[in-house]
């Protein structure tokens, strides 16, 4: 792969990057502006159906929006408008059972929720699922023939105006069917714009012609497992908030669903970087380049770890004041689950799962993520015993620690690699160190600063100041790194991508 070929990927991650970190903050932001816009109860039963929706978006497409990942660059772009569209139609197939389920049996999961009058609301998600399904195949189609910028403007689309489907209505003072109601609307017309593209705008054969390249049933040999692992890991990663909504009241579940949440640096940057590479990482590995699949992904795992590992340091360190900032005094017992659930950005340098299915691998995701599974089901109500809400964060950690061993010890037999190379384990600690001597200031005057609001702006601007300062020194930190990330915060991206 020659250089520019790799700034081309590196722009293009960059831009999918771009996209889901404004998405993952817009979500960080609904959660604020409904905690403060709602009272605890109501935002508890809102809480419980988005979880319900993110299970069975989940749950439901049994891996198939993510095969176009693996089958275009495979075969070409020439099979992607049929490759799309039944793809689509058979997701259409797949949303029927979950939506009669989810329409017909929404009061048995509301009671089963503690969520009292949520029973029409999820008759509403039921209807969104027969078009959010297909929809969500668009943007990784747009990854898998490398329109970077198209991939861009779907995703940052989608969250704004789910952003505003949710926020807007509790603002006006509006009702639960309103919110939930125009929450439905946007992955609606996310299956509508699913449609129209392949339909009308992308490129190929809509015809029989090319559908002889695959079997249905290589989709599902692919796929099925990978649906399965996705599965497990929803689930691995939902089971403390189930856990906490059957025992605890609903001012608690609230509590704790604001603190148990992942900072969005790690759908946005370690996930979206690693699944913009997948197609260039498939072809290295059809090609035989081991050496370059491997330079590839430890190269990003490392420009991932110069940016989540002073962001792990400093949330750390301001997770009170940040709670209490976002969310009010009322939310200040959610800091505790917080600051456990940072612990993920360190372990989060790439996506492991996806690394091998460019290897053309699913059946390991799936073992791993069973694992994780067993291993949290087996902690969390023991540890909930043991550390109170800090507990089944702390299992749901531990999880995740045992399904990335296992992916890794997959990676590493099919690159022939050996533990002390399978991940570029020191050049990814080195930011670590630098930013826990850049936090040593911090934690020096944060007790002298006059508020939460001083204390999260200026400590989080010293920080960072002071780390860019000692990575420059220790060359840890280039100049191109440097331009990279300004180019990323302002958006600069895009004029890169293609």
């Amino acid at each position: 792969m020659t250089d520019a070929e790799r700034r081309r990927l590196a722009a293009g991650a960059g831009l999918v990057s771009q996209a889901r970190l404004v998405g993952g903050l817009l979500n960080m932001l609904v959660i604020v502006c409904l905690t403060r816009l709602l009272p605890k109860p109501e935002f508890a039963v809102v809480a419980f159906v988005y979880m319900v929706q993110e299970t069975a978006n989940a749950l439901g497409p049994l891996g198939l929006p993510s095969a176009v990942s693996f089958f275009v660059p495979r075969l070409g772009p020439q099979v992607g408008r049929a490759l799309g569209l039944q793809i689509g139609a058979i997701l259409v197939l797949l949303a029927i059972p979950w939506a009669l389920l989810l329409f017909f049996g929404g009061g048995l999961v509301a009671e089963w929720g503690q969520a009292p009058g949520a029973e029409g609301a999820l008759g509403l998600v039921a209807l969104s699922l027969l078009f959010d399904f297909p929809g969500q195949t668009l943007p990784g189609y747009l990854i898998a023939v490398e329109k970077f910028r198209g991939a861009f403007w779907v995703t940052l689309l989608f969250y704004l105006s789910r952003f505003a489907s949710m926020v807007v209505p509790a603002w006006l003072g509006l009702d639960l069917l309103w919110i939930i109601g125009l929450f439905a609307s946007v992955a609606i017309l996310r299956g509508v714009a699913f449609l129209v593209y392949f339909v009308f705008i992308a490129e190929g054969d809509r015809g029989p012609g090319v559908r002889d390249q695959w079997r249905r049933r290589d989709l599902f040999n692919y796929g099925l497992p990978l649906a399965l692992s996705q599965i497990v890991g929803k689930l691995n990663v939902q089971l403390d908030k189930y856990l906490i909504v059957t025992l605890c009241a609903a001012e608690v579940f609230a509590v704790y669903t604001v603190g148990a949440i992942e900072l969005p640096l790690v759908p946005a940057l370690a996930y979206s970087v690693t699944t913009a590479l997948v197609p260039a990482l498939v072809v290295s590995w059809r090609d035989g380049q081991k050496d370059a699949f491997v330079s590839l992904w430890h190269d990003s795992a490392v420009k991932v770890a110069l940016v989540m590992m002073p962001v792990f340091v400093v949330a750390f360190v301001l997770a009170g004041p940040l709670m209490r900032v976002l969310f009010s005094a009322d939310y200040d017992e959610a800091t505790v689950p917080f600051r456990v659930y940072l612990c993920l950005l360190p372990m989060r340098l790439c996506g492991y799962g996806a690394v091998v299915r460019a290897l053309g691998r699913t059946r390991p995701v799936l073992v791993a993520s069973l694992a994780g599974l067993l291993a949290n089901a087996a902690l969390n109500y023991p540890f909930y015993q043991l550390f109170g809400l800090a507990g089944p964060a702390v299992a749901s950690i531990a999880a995740q620690g045992v399904a990335i061993g296992l992916l890794l010890a997959v990676i590493r037999r099919e690159l022939d690699l050996r533990w002390s190379t399978v991940m570029p384990w020191l050049r990814a600690a080195a930011p670590l160190g630098v930013a826990a001597v850049a936090a040593v200031p911090l934690a020096l005057v944060l007790p002298w600063l006059p508020s939460d609001g001083v204390a999260l702006a200026a400590g989080s601007a010293g920080y960072f100041a002071v780390y860019l300062v000692l990575g420059r020194v220790v060359g840890l930190l280039s100049a191109a790194d440097l331009r990279y990330v300004l180019h990323f915060l302002t958006g600069r991206m895009n004029r890169r991508g293609t």
